[in-house]
């Protein structure tokens, strides 16, 4: 405290020890403890001259304070002075100072969330008149009027946190609403002017409407459910932005030609387009899926509404289609069962046409469009398979072609998803017999063959154990008795015969290097093996190595195996 050792260095390093050993003391040494640690560190704060002295000593205080949540939560009015304290480091201009309180706000509303929605205690007698999170919100418009636009993001996702900790839903909702009442206030002031469409046009109503849209993503990841009621009273607002500033960009690129999409004013435009799509992904993706399943009034209320944009990204241009929108709709799936299942067709004809001719130019062009595509098929697969099955046979198989098309692509994250995709499918056919006698007499002899040719080349190696899961389903299904139909038209004999031979054949006639009786043997071993994952990879990988195709490098067939690999059981 004499400033004979003072420095950067040493007091970090002395604050860094204090936060580490949070926990190991006894609760009542460790509470005397860090009252007098933070006596001191304010009272240095106070005796150093000079802006960035005062800056470093602060940064100090707030890491140690948020490295002993256990305290704070026992500690009421200690917490509630610390609470204070960052508000008053917030107002610091100093560069990082607050930026270190706004994130050290984050961290206790994470950590201590539940004391900021319960009545604290005053006396022994005597309850506080409300939980402190409602003096919060009621300040938030002066107190968020001195940060920076990325620190108020923080600020509001802290409260957010906050609100979660408060176990009554009604109560939640409730907090939820007057957290955002004066933002939707100033949006609704905007949206329902005379004169919108020049306010629409200026850049500084563009930012608000970015700034609004993110600060509600950070509100609605901790919330949930409770944000639903707000999100409903807005939606036809929302999705009127998000019409207008759509039109608005056609009716650019049909003036000006698609020149204009690289314009920083449409630019800006789609930024508030992707927001808004954002929002209602993130809403999707943070919410409870039994709530929300319960709910059936939020199909007319939520869904259909959403599902309006679907029109809007098939007709605009393909520079204009915003892959926010699979995302959107991939949650959506992942989260409303039962209550959407007749809308899941048109959610399907909505994106899957417009997205198809997007990605099926080149293996280049639109890599945001090509992931989420299959993201959202996935979900499809996982949660809502019947409705794939009940797609038109034509747009059926365009779905397996271009799955096919995905695990083939030499983008590892996208062969990755083609492989994922088709082993959901896979997976999900095999538990019915019907279903499942149908489907391979299409597609199992053409799986077969695009399996074997990514196992063959040099190009796809990093997906070999996927690879190898699919090859292992298409042998079993050859040997499988309930799989009574033909896998081929020309097939002669039982599946299992046609499928050896038609192997032994084919591997044979494009590697002569291995003999036909070796080739014989591998394939025999393999089909010996469908019980077990580890035993059947190991068989493929030495027949692959045998083949001279990975002589530089054979480490992907050696891959390590999962427990539950060891022991795979045939598909029923």
């Amino acid at each position: 405290m004499d400033g004979s050792e003072w420095s950067f260095d040493n007091l970090n390093s002395i604050c860094w020890a204090i936060g580490s050993i949070s926990g190991c003391l006894p609760e009542q040494d460790e509470k005397q403890f860090l009252i007098h640690t933070i006596k001191n560190l304010l009272s240095l704060c106070e005796v150093k001259k000079g802006k960035e002295n005062k800056a470093v000593v602060a940064a100090n205080i707030m890491y140690v304070v948020g490295q002993y949540p256990k305290f704070l939560r026992t500690n009421w009015n200690f917490l509630k002075t610390v609470i204070k304290k960052l508000f008053e480091f917030m107002k610091e201009s100093f560069p990082g100072v607050q930026e270190m309180a706004c994130n050290t706000f984050l961290t206790i509303s994470q950590k201590c969330g539940k004391e900021f929605v319960i009545r604290q205690q005053i006396q022994s007698d005597q309850l506080e008149r409300e939980p402190y999170i409602c003096e919060l919100i009621r300040n938030i418009r002066d107190q968020v009027a001195i940060l920076q636009d990325q620190y108020k993001l923080v600020y509001y996702e802290s409260l957010s946190h906050m609100i979660k900790f408060e176990e009554d839903l009604n109560i939640r909702i409730q907090l939820v609403n007057s957290l955002v009442k004066h933002l939707n206030d100033q949006l609704i002031q905007y949206t329902s002017s005379n004169n919108y469409i020049d306010l629409f046009k200026d850049e500084k109503i563009q930012q608000f409407f970015i700034q609004y849209f993110r600060i509600l993503q950070q509100i609605v990841q901790p919330t949930g459910y409770a944000f639903t009621q707000s999100l409903i009273q807005l939606l036809p607002t929302y999705n009127q932005i998000y019409l207008f500033y759509s039109q608005s960009i056609q009716q650019q690129v049909i003036g000006q030609g698609i020149v204009v999409m690289g314009w920083y004013t449409v630019k800006k435009q789609r930024a508030v387009k992707k927001e808004i799509l954002k929002l209602y992904a993130t809403y999707f993706q943070h919410n409870d899926q039994e709530l929300l399943n319960k709910n059936y009034q939020l199909k007319n209320s939520l869904v259909i509404p959403i599902c309006n944009l679907l029109e809007e990204y098939s007709q605009s241009i393909n520079e204009q289609k915003e892959p926010e929108l699979l995302l959107t709709f991939k949650y959506m799936l992942e989260k409303f069962l039962t209550p959407i299942e007749d809308l899941v067709p048109l959610i399907l004809k909505g994106l899957f046409d417009a997205t198809i001719r997007l990605i099926s130019q080149d293996f280049n062009s639109y890599p945001d469009h090509r992931i989420n595509f299959f993201e959202f098929l996935r979900s499809c697969v996982q949660y809502h398979l019947v409705a794939l099955f009940n797609m038109p046979q034509d747009q059926f198989k365009l779905m397996i072609d271009c799955i096919v098309w995905a695990f083939k692509h030499q983008v590892p994250n996208l062969q990755e998803l083609g492989l994922d995709v088709l082993y959901y499918i896979l997976q999900q056919v095999n538990s019915d017999a019907v279903v499942a006698n149908q489907f391979y007499s299409l597609y199992h002899l053409r799986l077969l063959k695009d399996i074997l040719e990514i196992l063959t080349d040099n190009l796809h190696a990093s997906g070999f154990k996927h690879q190898s899961q699919i090859l292992m389903i298409l042998f079993q299904v050859a040997s499988n008795q309930q799989i009574t139909t033909k896998l081929s038209n020309e097939q002669v004999g039982s599946n299992l015969e046609f499928i050896s031979q038609y192997l032994v054949t084919s591997l044979y006639n494009a590697f002569p290097n291995v003999s036909k009786q070796q080739t014989e043997l591998h394939i025999a071993r393999m089909f010996q093996n469908l019980n077990n994952a580890h035993n059947f990879r190991q068989e493929l990988s030495d027949y692959l190595i045998n083949l001279k195709q990975f002589q530089e490098s054979n480490d992907h067939l050696k891959q390590p195996e999962n427990k539950e690999d060891l022991l795979t059981p045939k598909p029923q």
